[in-house]
């Protein structure tokens, strides 16, 4: 039982850390390519950036808007790299962490499949729109990548101590998220 309790520990203490910073350099993406675009008030939030984007071109508005899903597929491409020869809990629970954001896709295409046609805020749905295409197509191939990212690390991690490490990584993760929804908004205005 001391093993568990500090493995989950030292689990929630990397979450802390990792939870946010994945959060932080995906909107960081957005936030770089906005101000280098030369868009006006940009501003980076604890899970969003905002901008005036009356100024620029659909092409730019796509680009601004996918440069954070391309933050999040190389940090789970290193974390795949990083994990593919030994198990490494820093790195499973950098590549657990990093998508979670994409995960707005499922609803999305929920509604879709439901009948409705929303039109919300979210990178996969803006970057589609900016480029003229139906943004199902790209949010329904999201899903399969989150799902296919979701099934290679808790695989891993099954393999690696079971239904503890599997515990002890969705609960840190969690934690993660949760502390970082109440800091975050301190931090990041």
């Amino acid at each position: 039982m001391l093993n568990f309790a500090t493995m989950l520990i030292k689990y929630i203490a990397i979450a802390l850390v990792v939870v946010p910073l994945s959060i932080v350099t995906h909107e960081f993406g957005h936030f770089v390519v906005y101000k280098a675009l030369g868009a006006s008030n940009v501003v980076l939030h604890a899970f969003s950036v905002s901008a005036e984007k009356d100024a620029l071109s659909s092409g730019q508005i796509a680009l601004a808007a996918i440069t954070g899903p391309v933050i999040t597929y190389i940090t789970i491409a290193a974390a795949v790299y990083f994990t593919h020869e030994k198990y490494s809990p820093f790195w499973v629970i950098v590549g657990l962490a990093a998508p979670i954001g994409r995960i707005v896709n499922f609803i999305y295409v929920y509604f879709r499949a439901a009948g409705y046609d929303p039109n919300p805020n979210f990178d996969e749905f803006n970057f589609s729109r900016a480029v003229g295409s139906d943004p199902l197509g790209l949010a329904a191939i999201t899903c399969v990548a989150v799902l296919a990212v979701f099934v290679y690390f808790l695989r891993a991690a099954w393999r690696a101590d079971r239904f503890s490490e599997i515990f002890s990584l969705i609960v840190s993760i969690a934690l993660g998220l949760v502390v970082w929804s109440f800091v975050g908004p301190l931090i990041l205005t």
